[in-house]
């Protein structure tokens, strides 16, 4: 069943509360200040034009109902682990926290949070500062077409994610894109294919990546780019080290590229990098494309209009 927000109920909050497994709640333009908690399986949000979910939640500062927030109860939207499948088209998702002024503090502040084990993703602004992706549960998800962009360790987590023809944009100096805790267990985690990495003018210093909890037990970060676009100054290095213990680096992360080209068109420099990432063979990248290419869940184009790029936002 479609419901649809300003139809039949004002708030997309309410839609929720009222909707079954299965409902599509149909967002018109607008800004939504609202802070959402998504615990259905196989709920879907379709943008009807120009949408953006923002909230200004932030580690520290306090909640309506008392007590304070920390990085997981900051997100403006929470996708649970309980809401398999959910989708998401030509939908911004923000957190204006850091993004609304250079007088408050820095701090972790995440526009979308996703446990969803099937969870996809398509034409969607995800923006932020510090910790705006946040993709948990150890299950499978998928972003297509979408636009991602923050700091500090932006993109973080212990889910398999295959991020499809997406851009990925670094707003300051020394940036770090990806902050992957994946378990040992799993084969893969975040994996950027056919990707546009960039950065805001005079931002400069870019780092793909570092290994967020790697120094536990059971962690072995796992990122990899496969045929991306460096449309910025990615730094020699790659990738950074973080906590863990020097001389370990090798046996607690799985940081891989393959056939990266610079903003010329040209191969990426890559002589630089640390000794324990690694620049995969065409057959390792090509193992690695199939088994990740089981996340994707792409658009069925007979079901509903596959809404143009909301990049604008």
């Amino acid at each position: 069943m479609d419901i649809i927000v300003r139809k039949h109920f004002k708030t997309i909050a309410e839609a929720l509360a009222a909707a079954d497994p299965g409902d599509r709640i149909i967002i018109p333009s607008g800004v939504y200040r609202e802070k959402l908690y998504i615990e259905k399986p196989n709920i879907e949000f379709i943008g009807d034009g120009h949408v953006t979910v923002t909230y200004d939640a932030a580690n520290g500062e306090p909640c309506p109902g008392g007590g304070t927030y920390d990085t997981f109860t900051s997100a403006t939207v929470t996708v649970t682990e309980a809401a398999a499948d959910f989708k998401a088209d030509n939908i911004t998702f923000e957190n204006s926290y850091n993004r609304a002024g250079a007088e408050r503090k820095v701090t972790q502040a995440a526009a979308l949070s996703c446990g969803a084990d099937g969870a996809a993703f398509y034409n969607c602004n995800i923006l932020g500062w510090q910790d705006t992706l946040y993709l948990t549960g150890g299950g499978r998800q998928f972003f297509l077409d979408c636009y991602i962009e923050g700091s500090v360790d932006f993109i973080f987590g212990d889910a398999e994610v295959l991020f499809e023809d997406c851009d990925i944009n670094c707003v300051r100096e020394k940036s770090y894109i990806s902050a992957a805790d994946t378990p040992v267990g799993s084969r893969a985690g975040f994996v950027f294919y056919h990707c546009c990495i960039s950065a805001c003018q005079g931002c400069g210093n870019i780092y793909l990546g570092r290994p967020w909890r790697a120094e536990r037990e059971g962690v072995n970060s796992a990122t990899a780019f496969i045929e991306c676009a460096y449309a910025c100054d990615i730094a020699s290095e790659g990738w950074l080290p973080w906590h863990l213990e020097p001389g370990t680096e090798s046996e607690n992360t799985r940081y891989f590229e393959y056939g990266n080209t610079d903003s010329c068109g040209g191969p990426a420099g890559v002589g630089g990098r640390v000794p324990w990432s690694r620049q995969l063979g065409r057959g390792e990248a090509e193992a690695l494309m199939v088994y990740i290419g089981k996340c994707a869940k792409y658009p069925d184009e007979n079901d509903h209009e596959h809404h143009a790029h909301n990049h604008d936002a």
